[in-house]
Protein backbone atom coordinates (compact mmCIF):
# COMPACT_ATOMS: atom_id res chain seq x y z
CA UNK A 1 0.00 0.00 0.00
CA UNK A 2 3.17 3.02 1.00
CA UNK A 3 4.18 1.69 -2.39
CA UNK A 4 1.47 2.71 -4.47
CA UNK A 5 0.80 5.74 -1.99
CA UNK A 6 4.51 7.02 -2.79
CA UNK A 7 3.65 5.98 -6.79
CA UNK A 8 0.66 8.06 -6.80
CA UNK A 9 2.17 10.91 -4.84
CA UNK A 10 4.95 11.07 -6.86
CA UNK A 11 2.17 11.18 -10.01
CA UNK A 12 0.64 14.03 -8.63
CA UNK A 13 4.16 16.06 -8.25
CA UNK A 14 4.72 15.71 -12.37
CA UNK A 15 1.04 16.35 -13.36
CA UNK A 16 1.02 19.66 -11.00
CA UNK A 17 5.08 20.41 -12.56
CA UNK A 18 3.53 20.02 -16.08
CA UNK A 19 0.78 22.18 -15.10
CA UNK A 20 3.27 25.09 -13.77
CA UNK A 21 5.49 24.28 -17.15
CA UNK A 22 2.05 24.91 -19.14
CA UNK A 23 1.14 27.66 -17.56
CA UNK A 24 4.96 29.55 -17.62
CA UNK A 25 4.69 28.77 -21.33
CA UNK A 26 1.35 29.96 -22.30
CA UNK A 27 2.04 33.42 -20.22
CA UNK A 28 5.31 33.95 -22.12
CA UNK A 29 3.52 33.11 -25.66
CA UNK A 30 0.70 35.44 -24.18
CA UNK A 31 2.75 38.17 -22.99
CA UNK A 32 1.68 41.92 -23.93
CA UNK A 33 4.08 44.19 -26.59
CA UNK A 34 4.23 47.01 -24.85
CA UNK A 35 2.94 50.18 -26.58
CA UNK A 36 5.12 51.74 -29.01
CA UNK A 37 5.58 54.91 -28.83
CA UNK A 38 6.89 55.33 -32.95
CA UNK A 39 8.60 58.44 -32.56
CA UNK A 40 11.01 57.03 -29.99
CA UNK A 41 13.94 54.25 -30.72
CA UNK A 42 11.79 50.82 -29.91
CA UNK A 43 12.24 48.47 -32.43
CA UNK A 44 9.21 45.75 -32.77
CA UNK A 45 10.92 41.85 -33.16
CA UNK A 46 10.91 40.80 -36.38
CA UNK A 47 10.00 42.36 -39.56
CA UNK A 48 7.07 45.02 -39.09
CA UNK A 49 5.02 45.24 -42.69
CA UNK A 50 3.03 48.51 -42.54
CA UNK A 51 -0.48 48.82 -44.64
CA UNK A 52 -2.52 51.55 -45.08
CA UNK A 53 -5.97 52.25 -45.22
CA UNK A 54 -8.68 54.43 -46.28
CA UNK A 55 -11.99 55.90 -47.57
CA UNK A 56 -15.61 56.73 -46.08
CA UNK A 57 -18.24 55.26 -43.60
CA UNK A 58 -17.62 51.53 -44.92
CA UNK A 59 -13.78 51.93 -44.21
CA UNK A 60 -14.43 53.97 -40.86
CA UNK A 61 -16.47 51.39 -39.55
CA UNK A 62 -20.07 51.14 -40.24
CA UNK A 63 -20.46 47.61 -38.27
CA UNK A 64 -21.33 46.56 -34.16
CA UNK A 65 -18.68 45.49 -32.26
CA UNK A 66 -19.57 42.13 -31.22
CA UNK A 67 -18.40 40.08 -28.26
CA UNK A 68 -16.10 38.25 -30.97
CA UNK A 69 -14.65 40.81 -32.43
CA UNK A 70 -12.81 41.65 -29.21
CA UNK A 71 -11.37 38.68 -28.68
CA UNK A 72 -8.23 37.22 -29.73
CA UNK A 73 -6.95 39.86 -31.53
CA UNK A 74 -3.12 39.20 -31.79
CA UNK A 75 -0.43 41.29 -30.45
CA UNK A 76 0.96 40.93 -33.27
CA UNK A 77 -1.70 42.72 -34.94
CA UNK A 78 -1.21 47.02 -34.21
CA UNK A 79 -2.96 50.34 -35.02
CA UNK A 80 -0.96 53.18 -35.56
CA UNK A 81 -3.25 55.61 -34.02
CA UNK A 82 -3.55 58.87 -35.79
CA UNK A 83 -5.91 61.24 -33.72
CA UNK A 84 -5.94 60.67 -29.84
CA UNK A 85 -8.42 59.87 -27.69
CA UNK A 86 -10.25 56.80 -26.36
CA UNK A 87 -10.75 53.18 -27.81
CA UNK A 88 -11.41 50.04 -27.30
CA UNK A 89 -11.76 51.63 -23.19
CA UNK A 90 -8.32 52.78 -23.22
CA UNK A 91 -6.60 55.91 -24.14
CA UNK A 92 -4.82 55.79 -27.32
CA UNK A 93 -1.90 58.80 -27.86
CA UNK A 94 -1.40 60.26 -30.98
CA UNK A 95 1.59 58.80 -33.01
CA UNK A 96 1.70 55.14 -30.71
CA UNK A 97 1.01 52.35 -31.75
CA UNK A 98 -1.53 49.65 -29.63
CA UNK A 99 -2.87 46.13 -30.41
CA UNK A 100 -5.67 46.67 -32.78
CA UNK A 101 -8.55 45.43 -30.78
CA UNK A 102 -11.97 47.87 -32.14
CA UNK A 103 -12.71 50.44 -32.20
CA UNK A 104 -9.46 51.12 -34.38
CA UNK A 105 -10.86 54.27 -36.48
CA UNK A 106 -13.94 55.47 -34.19
CA UNK A 107 -13.28 56.84 -30.81
CA UNK A 108 -15.44 55.38 -28.28
CA UNK A 109 -17.66 58.25 -27.29
CA UNK A 110 -19.09 58.41 -30.84
CA UNK A 111 -19.78 54.37 -31.19
CA UNK A 112 -23.31 55.41 -31.01
CA UNK A 113 -24.57 56.69 -35.00
CA UNK A 114 -27.11 59.05 -35.37
CA UNK A 115 -29.64 56.15 -36.10
CA UNK A 116 -29.13 54.90 -32.61
CA UNK A 117 -27.24 52.24 -33.90
CA UNK A 118 -23.95 50.77 -32.19
CA UNK A 119 -20.94 50.99 -34.71
CA UNK A 120 -16.68 50.75 -35.14
CA UNK A 121 -16.13 47.45 -36.31
CA UNK A 122 -14.15 47.85 -40.45
CA UNK A 123 -12.81 45.73 -42.50
CA UNK A 124 -9.40 46.35 -41.13
CA UNK A 125 -10.15 44.48 -38.26
CA UNK A 126 -10.46 41.57 -40.41
CA UNK A 127 -8.09 42.30 -42.89
CA UNK A 128 -5.56 42.28 -40.19
CA UNK A 129 -6.47 38.96 -38.37
CA UNK A 130 -6.22 37.51 -41.83
CA UNK A 131 -3.16 38.40 -42.48
CA UNK A 132 -1.79 37.43 -39.01
CA UNK A 133 -3.22 34.22 -38.97
CA UNK A 134 -1.08 33.24 -42.07
CA UNK A 135 2.18 35.05 -42.02
CA UNK A 136 5.14 33.82 -39.96
CA UNK A 137 5.17 34.35 -36.29
CA UNK A 138 8.10 36.93 -36.37
CA UNK A 139 6.19 39.56 -38.71
CA UNK A 140 4.02 42.05 -37.17
CA UNK A 141 1.13 43.97 -39.11
CA UNK A 142 0.52 47.63 -38.76
CA UNK A 143 -2.34 49.04 -40.06
CA UNK A 144 -2.45 53.54 -40.49
CA UNK A 145 -6.32 54.01 -40.94
CA UNK A 146 -7.67 57.19 -41.97
CA UNK A 147 -11.64 57.13 -43.01
CA UNK A 148 -14.79 59.32 -42.22
CA UNK A 149 -18.02 58.76 -43.62
CA UNK A 150 -19.12 60.54 -46.67
CA UNK A 151 -15.80 61.42 -47.83
CA UNK A 152 -15.33 62.27 -51.92
CA UNK A 153 -12.33 60.83 -53.02
CA UNK A 154 -10.73 64.78 -53.55
CA UNK A 155 -10.91 64.60 -49.58
CA UNK A 156 -7.74 62.36 -49.40
CA UNK A 157 -6.07 64.32 -52.14
CA UNK A 158 -2.60 65.94 -51.49
CA UNK A 159 -3.01 69.15 -53.14
CA UNK A 160 -6.84 69.13 -54.31
CA UNK A 161 -8.08 68.60 -50.89
CA UNK A 162 -7.46 72.13 -50.21
CA UNK A 163 -9.64 73.38 -53.54
CA UNK A 164 -11.94 70.82 -52.14
CA UNK A 165 -12.56 72.37 -48.76
CA UNK A 166 -12.97 75.77 -50.08
CA UNK A 167 -15.76 74.76 -52.12
CA UNK A 168 -13.62 75.72 -55.73
CA UNK A 169 -15.30 73.64 -58.38
CA UNK A 170 -16.91 70.96 -56.40
CA UNK A 171 -20.06 68.90 -57.55
CA UNK A 172 -23.31 69.76 -56.32
CA UNK A 173 -23.67 69.45 -52.03
CA UNK A 174 -19.60 68.90 -52.07
CA UNK A 175 -18.16 69.27 -49.58
CA UNK A 176 -21.31 68.03 -47.56
CA UNK A 177 -21.36 68.72 -43.15
CA UNK A 178 -20.44 65.35 -42.45
CA UNK A 179 -17.59 65.71 -44.84
CA UNK A 180 -16.41 69.14 -43.11
CA UNK A 181 -16.82 67.49 -39.52
CA UNK A 182 -14.36 64.54 -40.37
CA UNK A 183 -11.63 66.79 -41.87
CA UNK A 184 -12.51 69.07 -38.53
CA UNK A 185 -11.59 66.05 -36.72
CA UNK A 186 -7.89 65.37 -38.57
CA UNK A 187 -7.43 69.18 -38.29
CA UNK A 188 -8.14 69.25 -34.89
CA UNK A 189 -5.38 66.80 -34.03
CA UNK A 190 -2.41 69.00 -35.94
CA UNK A 191 -2.72 67.59 -39.83
CA UNK A 192 -3.06 70.07 -42.82
CA UNK A 193 -5.69 67.18 -44.16
CA UNK A 194 -6.11 63.41 -44.30
CA UNK A 195 -3.96 63.18 -46.72
CA UNK A 196 -1.17 64.30 -44.52
CA UNK A 197 -2.53 61.91 -41.67
CA UNK A 198 -2.08 58.99 -43.77
CA UNK A 199 1.80 59.86 -44.79
CA UNK A 200 2.71 61.73 -41.51
CA UNK A 201 1.77 58.43 -39.31
CA UNK A 202 3.53 55.97 -41.93
CA UNK A 203 6.64 57.70 -41.97
CA UNK A 204 7.33 57.38 -38.22
CA UNK A 205 6.25 53.66 -38.79
CA UNK A 206 9.01 53.55 -41.69
CA UNK A 207 11.42 55.40 -38.72
CA UNK A 208 10.60 52.49 -36.55
CA UNK A 209 11.48 50.21 -38.92
CA UNK A 210 8.61 49.79 -40.85
CA UNK A 211 8.26 48.65 -44.27
CA UNK A 212 5.18 49.05 -46.04
CA UNK A 213 3.76 46.78 -47.98
CA UNK A 214 0.37 47.35 -49.46
CA UNK A 215 -2.74 49.81 -49.29
CA UNK A 216 -6.47 48.85 -48.89
CA UNK A 217 -9.49 51.58 -49.74
CA UNK A 218 -13.07 51.56 -49.35
CA UNK A 219 -14.51 54.64 -51.33
CA UNK A 220 -17.01 55.37 -54.27
CA UNK A 221 -20.21 55.73 -52.86
CA UNK A 222 -19.87 59.61 -53.10
CA UNK A 223 -17.28 59.39 -55.90
CA UNK A 224 -14.72 62.49 -56.67
CA UNK A 225 -15.91 65.42 -55.59
CA UNK A 226 -14.56 67.32 -57.89
CA UNK A 227 -16.60 68.35 -61.42
CA UNK A 228 -14.18 68.49 -63.82
CA UNK A 229 -12.13 65.49 -62.42
CA UNK A 230 -12.78 61.96 -62.90
CA UNK A 231 -12.71 59.46 -59.55
CA UNK A 232 -10.06 57.25 -61.10
CA UNK A 233 -7.80 59.81 -62.18
CA UNK A 234 -7.97 61.41 -58.95
CA UNK A 235 -7.20 57.68 -57.40
CA UNK A 236 -4.39 57.50 -59.45
CA UNK A 237 -2.73 60.84 -58.08
CA UNK A 238 -2.93 59.99 -54.79
CA UNK A 239 -1.50 56.48 -54.93
CA UNK A 240 2.02 57.92 -57.12
CA UNK A 241 1.93 61.21 -54.33
CA UNK A 242 1.85 58.74 -51.53
CA UNK A 243 4.32 56.18 -52.79
CA UNK A 244 6.38 59.12 -53.93
CA UNK A 245 6.34 61.01 -50.44
CA UNK A 246 6.87 57.50 -48.57
CA UNK A 247 9.79 56.86 -51.03
CA UNK A 248 8.56 53.97 -52.56
CA UNK A 249 9.08 53.05 -56.53
CA UNK A 250 6.27 53.61 -58.85
CA UNK A 251 3.51 50.81 -58.92
CA UNK A 252 5.74 48.60 -55.69
CA UNK A 253 2.88 48.06 -53.66
CA UNK A 254 -0.91 46.65 -54.30
CA UNK A 255 -3.90 48.98 -54.07
CA UNK A 256 -7.37 47.31 -53.58
CA UNK A 257 -10.41 48.58 -53.82
CA UNK A 258 -13.52 47.34 -52.05
CA UNK A 259 -16.56 47.08 -54.61
CA UNK A 260 -19.92 49.23 -53.08
CA UNK A 261 -23.00 47.61 -52.29
CA UNK A 262 -23.65 44.22 -54.04
CA UNK A 263 -20.75 44.14 -56.15
CA UNK A 264 -21.40 47.69 -57.25
CA UNK A 265 -19.05 50.34 -58.65
CA UNK A 266 -20.65 53.14 -57.07
CA UNK A 267 -20.21 56.63 -58.49
CA UNK A 268 -16.47 55.94 -59.90
CA UNK A 269 -17.31 55.92 -63.76
CA UNK A 270 -17.33 52.02 -63.62
CA UNK A 271 -14.04 52.20 -62.40
CA UNK A 272 -14.45 49.36 -59.39
CA UNK A 273 -16.34 47.05 -61.92
CA UNK A 274 -13.24 44.80 -62.45
CA UNK A 275 -9.57 44.54 -62.46
CA UNK A 276 -9.30 44.85 -65.97
CA UNK A 277 -10.87 48.21 -65.70
CA UNK A 278 -9.03 49.76 -62.84
CA UNK A 279 -5.59 48.51 -63.74
CA UNK A 280 -5.97 50.71 -67.17
CA UNK A 281 -4.74 53.59 -65.07
CA UNK A 282 -3.27 52.25 -61.51
CA UNK A 283 -1.41 48.53 -63.18
CA UNK A 284 -0.92 47.53 -59.50
CA UNK A 285 -4.48 47.62 -58.32
CA UNK A 286 -6.89 44.88 -57.75
CA UNK A 287 -10.78 44.73 -57.05
CA UNK A 288 -12.33 43.05 -53.93
CA UNK A 289 -15.95 41.74 -54.73
CA UNK A 290 -18.70 43.09 -52.18
CA UNK A 291 -20.96 40.45 -53.67
CA UNK A 292 -22.62 38.24 -50.16
CA UNK A 293 -21.26 40.95 -47.74
CA UNK A 294 -24.45 41.90 -46.06
CA UNK A 295 -25.97 45.23 -44.83
CA UNK A 296 -26.54 45.88 -41.01
CA UNK A 297 -29.80 45.50 -39.77
CA UNK A 298 -32.14 47.69 -37.43
CA UNK A 299 -33.45 51.48 -37.49
CA UNK A 300 -34.88 50.75 -41.43
CA UNK A 301 -31.05 49.01 -42.04
CA UNK A 302 -29.94 47.41 -44.81
CA UNK A 303 -29.46 50.99 -46.75
CA UNK A 304 -28.28 49.60 -49.31
CA UNK A 305 -24.95 51.37 -48.64
CA UNK A 306 -23.27 50.62 -45.17
CA UNK A 307 -22.20 46.32 -44.82
CA UNK A 308 -23.22 45.16 -41.30
CA UNK A 309 -20.63 43.47 -39.25
CA UNK A 310 -21.02 39.52 -40.68
CA UNK A 311 -20.53 41.78 -44.33
CA UNK A 312 -17.51 44.20 -42.80
CA UNK A 313 -15.79 40.50 -41.71
CA UNK A 314 -16.58 38.89 -45.14
CA UNK A 315 -15.37 42.21 -47.07
CA UNK A 316 -11.82 42.52 -44.85
CA UNK A 317 -11.05 38.56 -44.31
CA UNK A 318 -11.31 39.02 -48.75
CA UNK A 319 -9.00 42.20 -48.35
CA UNK A 320 -6.41 40.62 -46.55
CA UNK A 321 -6.71 36.94 -48.30
CA UNK A 322 -5.73 38.78 -51.83
CA UNK A 323 -3.19 40.92 -50.00
CA UNK A 324 -1.51 37.20 -48.67
CA UNK A 325 -1.65 36.10 -52.70
CA UNK A 326 -0.12 39.12 -53.62
CA UNK A 327 2.39 39.98 -51.17
CA UNK A 328 3.31 36.68 -49.33
CA UNK A 329 2.95 33.58 -52.19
Amino acid sequence: MKKINFILAGLILVLLFSACVSTEQKAEVEKPLPDVDILGDYKLPGEFHVYIAFGQSNMQGPGAIRPQDREGVSERFRTINVVAGRYANGHREKHKMYRAAPPIIIPDQNLVNYLGLNIGLTPVDYFGRTLIANIPEDITIGVVAVANGDMAIAAFHKTKAEDYYRFRGTLSGRPSQTEMQGMSRYKGAGYANMYEAIVQNTRLAQRAGGIVKGIIVHQGESGAGLADFDWDELMEEIYNDMLSDLGLEPNSIPILFGQTWNGGAGNTGGALANNERIQRVLPNAWIISSVGCGGRTGQGQPDSIHFGSEGLQLLGTRYGEKMLELVYR
